[in-house]
């Protein structure tokens, strides 16, 4: 702690920190660790300076959510104003929020805030996985073009090469159905498994996939063989290898070149 977190907290939420600040400085000093120089410098700004700053610092933190997780920040702007406010103005960004890593961050703070609504945090995940996986080089690599594009090679199934789950494709749980229609003004609870995928020239896919799905993508990890992935997923192997067989035209599962052997838990 010091002169720069104190500041800092003081701008976040004035209202509550400049009165113990002016009343009771000792208490400010002690919290933050501040030298009588640092403490003088802190409390010789004036109320109205940190209101303002107050402001534009709330200001700037909503913009770098809105880049996040925009639909969850206006659904609490239409909804429950009092629940961004309190994070407003309780909380700091991150040193580095006007970063692309930063701002996943700040959008981290937000979905953490202990007001936020269960639904509503789950939506704001969801956007938030989406908003990384448009922000990782190598999603993007791995659906860039072909200079001569070929289809997608068929998995051979039962054959040493294993298949892994495509870089530019992510899958994630959550406890409400975020792909539901009315989300995120409706969204209703039950878990539901959700598959990411990103493409070149093309908005990101995303839409529910079954249980037995799921449990298929979690093991397509390089260390497997098709029929393995197949017999740990408790699935029965011939509708598994089809749908395996249909995950690699989709780009979804990809077949790597040698399959790693290594000891894993048993499933």
């Amino acid at each position: 702690m010091g002169l720069r977190e104190a500041f800092a907290c003081v701008i976040a939420a004035p209202g509550t920190l400049l009165p113990v600040l002016r009343e009771h400085p000792d208490r400010i000093q002690r919290r933050f660790g501040l030298t009588d120089a640092e403490l003088a410098a802190l409390a010789g700004i004036d109320g109205e300076s940190y209101a303002f700053m107050a402001e534009e610092s709330g200001a700037k933190r909503r913009i770098h959510l809105s880049v996040g997780v925009p639909r969850t920040v206006r659904e609490l702007a239409e909804r429950r104003p009092e629940v961004l406010e309190a994070f407003l103005t309780t909380t700091t960004l991150p040193e580095d929020s006007d970063d692309p890593m930063g701002i996943a961050r700040a959008c981290e703070q937000l979905l953490a805030f202990g007001g936020l609504p269960a639904d509503t945090a789950d939506f704001g995940r969801f956007e938030l996985d989406q908003y990384l996986l448009l922000g990782d080089p190598v999603a993007a690599e791995a659906c860039r073009p072909a200079p001569f594009a070929q289809p997608p090679r068929r998995l051979p199934f039962g054959s040493e090469p294993a298949p892994v789950l495509s870089p530019a494709v992510r899958v994630a749980t959550y406890g409400h159905d975020v792909t539901d229609p009315g989300a995120p003004a409706r969204l209703p609870r039950g878990e539901v498994s959700v598959l990411i995928q990103r493409a070149w020239d093309a908005p990101l896919r995303a839409y529910r996939i079954g249980v037995g799905t799921g449990l298929l993508l979690a093991r397509c990890d390089g260390t497997r063989t098709g029929r393995e992935a197949a017999r740990e997923a408790g699935l029965p192997q011939a509708a598994a290898l089809d749908l395996l067989d249909r995950l690699v035209r989709d780009d979804i599962v990809r077949v790597a070149p040698v399959i790693v052997r290594q000891s894993r838990p048993a499933v």
